[in-house]
């Protein structure tokens, strides 16, 4: 007799992976948080492993099986050591370590469990006391590990081909965060000098990492904000990277009309942003947008059509758009010119 019990013709595994994905995560967090990587540089026993850190052997011998099995670790004869891809994004200190990054994401942990109750609420506004705390060291330190796993270069490459960056003498990268892009423009045009413009508490972070590149003598930083504070003058380019562009309808009109100001005639505003348009089919685009708004923060995410008629609005001409969108960031650049009078 045949089963009569019907089989779907469609895969589920994509909904398992997304129900299961704390667990690797918490893995992941966890190893971070006792220093995993940074000590099997070397490789060790399990038991070596849970001696140094203190914890159970028996599980511990458990947990670096599961980092194993997600490709964390490599296994021979009972010793556990790094892969490359642990070695070169998880062990702190080495050029491209994530660490900040993923205990950022391990920190919002907590908030993401109650979307059920800020949808019924209408969000989870941060108090005053936490949105201070996104301009804290770890957060800049995060954002740079992002923009050092490719981001970064797309912009500098792409901003390199154009022909009035070429010539520019002075660039100003408001909102700049760790400098790193003005860092980088300053390496590629050595007739540049830029600043970085931003919050107190992050241009101290941002002068280390322009010492630590030794680019201080072309990058310098200026402390203030953006929406109220002089921005300074003379500029060749104005360079907007994730911050300025995200704001309403209501405020953005301002923070233009204080960039046009401050642009040489002839010079440039360059924007590298996340668009509507690359977005809409982007996990990472739709997971963003829905915590920004869960958080009550007041943002607004442009269309390419709507951005380009805000800045002729400010009588910016000559708009021109770079498309550097991947699934991860989806981000397009776009140039506009202040035309000579």
């Amino acid at each position: 007799m045949a089963m009569n019990i019907p089989e779907p013709q469609i895969d589920s595994n994509v909904i398992d992976e997304m129900a299961k994905g704390y667990q690797a995560s918490q893995v992941l967090y966890t190893a971070l948080n006792y220093g995993i990587f940074s000590l099997l540089e070397e490789p060790r026993t399990a038991k070596e492993v849970s001696e140094e850190i203190g914890t159970d052997s028996g599980l511990t011998s458990k947990f670096l099986d599961a980092l194993a099995a997600l490709q964390l670790l490599s296994e021979t004869d009972g010793r556990y050591t790094n892969t490359t891809l642990a070695r070169t994004f998880l062990v702190k200190d080495e050029p491209f370590y994530q660490g900040n990054l993923v205990n950022l994401y391990a920190n919002a942990y907590n908030a993401w469990s109650k979307l059920g109750q800020a949808l019924k609420e209408g969000g989870m506004p941060q108090k005053p006391d936490e949105q201070k705390g996104v301009f804290d060291r770890s957060f800049i330190l995060s954002m740079a590990e992002a923009s050092t796993r490719g981001p970064l270069h797309r912009v500098v490459n792409s901003v390199g081909e154009i022909p009035e960056f070429k010539r520019a003498k002075r660039l100003l990268d408001l909102g700049g965060g760790h400098g790193l892009h003005a860092i980088a423009f300053a390496q590629s045009n050595p007739e540049l000098e830029a600043v970085v413009f931003d919050l107190p508490p992050v241009v101290e972070v941002t002068g280390e990492f322009i010492s630590q590149h030794g680019m201080k003598e072309r990058v310098t930083v200026m402390a203030g904000d953006f929406d109220s504070d002089d921005i300074g003058n003379g500029y060749d380019v104005i360079f907007v990277s994730h911050s300025g562009f995200y704001h309403t309808r209501e405020t953005i009109h301002g923070l233009l009309e204080r960039i046009y100001g401050a642009l040489n005639e002839g010079g440039i505003l360059i924007s590298n942003h996340w668009m509507l348009d690359d977005g809409k089919g982007s996990v990472t685009f739709a997971l963003w947008h829905l915590w920004l708004s869960i958080l009550g923060s007041p943002h607004h995410i442009y269309t390419r059509d709507e951005f380009v008629n805000l800045l002729k609005e400010e009588r910016f001409s000559d708009v021109q758009m770079i498309d550097i969108a991947t699934p991860e960031d989806p981000s397009t650049i776009v140039i506009a010119k202040k035309e000579v009078q």
